[in-house]
């Protein structure tokens, strides 16, 4: 076998996630870090209050761990769920905590009566709003993600749950399960003066879609 066959198919090896080295994963917190920062702009823009972000982090984890590294809990969460597909297909979470999802609505609906109160306790145009709000969250960052790297990447539409994290997180985690034993975590704390935790992102890139990212960043030949 020549060498040259033997560099391509090294470069066309999937990049596993504990062989990252620390520039790489520095190179992924800055992706987080530019695609949550356009997305605090944007609820930014909708609460009409300044957002702060937390330094994201980036993390590997073995994939029955991802629910309780991921806002796992107890806690009634709203998440919105973005499948990615494209040169670098992933998944993208936004959480966010049940009681500040409805301090964001009744911020977007200008103190609106939001009717009458579903099972989740929330009405129809609450829920119609969070999803807008999930939305506006993840395509900014699907955005930013794709400017950054220039590649090609296009969103599945977003799925919304009312639940608690656990159950929510696990339901995407069993998707992803199917494929990967490892999964690698770009997280980003969100916060403001009167929540000192809003929510958060997660983004959980497919293992080929690594590479591509790399490769996007110039970290990789």
């Amino acid at each position: 076998m020549s060498q040259a066959h033997d560099e391509a198919a090294a470069t066309s090896a999937p990049l596993k996630f504990d062989d990252l080295s620390a520039l790489q994963l520095d190179a992924l917190r800055e992706v987080g870090n530019i695609g949550a920062g356009t997305a605090a702009a944007s609820l930014s823009t909708m609460t009409g209050q300044p957002v702060a972000m937390g330094v994201p982090s980036v993390k590997v984890v073995p994939i029955e761990e991802v629910p309780d590294d991921v806002g796992g809990g107890e806690s009634i969460v709203v998440a919105v769920y973005m499948q990615v597909i494209g040169d670098a297909p992933g998944h993208i979470i936004f959480i966010l905590e049940a009681d500040t999802a409805r301090e964001l609505c009744d911020t977007l609906m200008g103190g609106m009566d939001p009717g009458e109160l579903g099972p989740a306790g929330f009405s129809e145009m609450q829920i119609s709003a969070l999803q807008e709000i999930g939305n506006i969250m993840t395509g900014s960052y699907l955005r930013a993600l794709a400017d950054l790297t220039r590649l090609h990447l296009e969103p599945n539409p977003p799925a919304l749950g009312i639940d608690m994290a656990a159950a929510l997180i696990s339901s995407v985690v069993a998707e992803v399960a199917r494929t990967v034993d490892l999964a690698l975590i770009i997280e980003t704390q969100f916060e403001d003066e009167q929540n000192p935790s809003i929510g958060y992102f997660a983004f959980i890139p497919e293992p080929e879609a690594l590479g591509t990212v790399l490769r996007g960043l110039g970290l990789i030949s």
